[in-house]
Parts: C-alpha cells; sequence; structure tokens
C-alpha cells in the first residue's frame, strides 16, 4: 500500500507530464479528459466517470490520474485551499 506521501508523489508527476503534453491535447482534444499513469498518457475519454472508471479497470493499484484537457485551471475557490 502506497503512503499518502507516495500517492501524491504520483500524481505531482504526472500532472508535470499533462503540462508538457496539454498544447498538443488541446489542438485535439480540448475538453475531454486525459489518464495519466506513470507520466505517461494512457487515454483520452469524454468524461470524467468514463476516464476514472477506465483508471480503476487498468491500475489495479490505484496509482492512476485524470485531467480535463482545457487551457486553463479550474479556479475552486476557497476549496483550492482545503488540506485533508
Amino acid at each position: 500500500m502506497e503512503t499518502r506521501e507516495q500517492v501524491q508523489n504520483h500524481v505531482d508527476r504526472n500532472y508535470a507530464a499533462f503540462e508538457v503534453l496539454l498544447p498538443d491535447l488541446i489542438r485535439s482534444n480540448a475538453g475531454k479528459w486525459a489518464l495519466m499513469r506513470n507520466e505517461t498518457l494512457e487515454a483520452v475519454f469524454d468524461t470524467a466517470v468514463d476516464a476514472y472508471t477506465a483508471g480503476n479497470l487498468l491500475c489495479s493499484d490505484g496509482l492512476f490520474s485524470i485531467q480535463e484537457i482545457r487551457s486553463r485551471p479550474v479556479d475552486l475557490g476557497w476549496y483550492s485551499y482545503a488540506l485533508p
């Protein structure tokens, strides 16, 4: 079982890799959802639910990330600063 820090490390690395791919992804997949694992784009899906479901099916250890393909980050207001 991964620790919270190890999971966060996976998420951070996946997001960094996603940011590198983002300019190309926006051109062909804007508004869709990317499934990332081990800093690699595994697939693109139409909905977050589809991406999350596929992640759970493909990644038995649960170490994957999904990210909306959009040019600007979503502002969650004060939720952005919530701590676990």
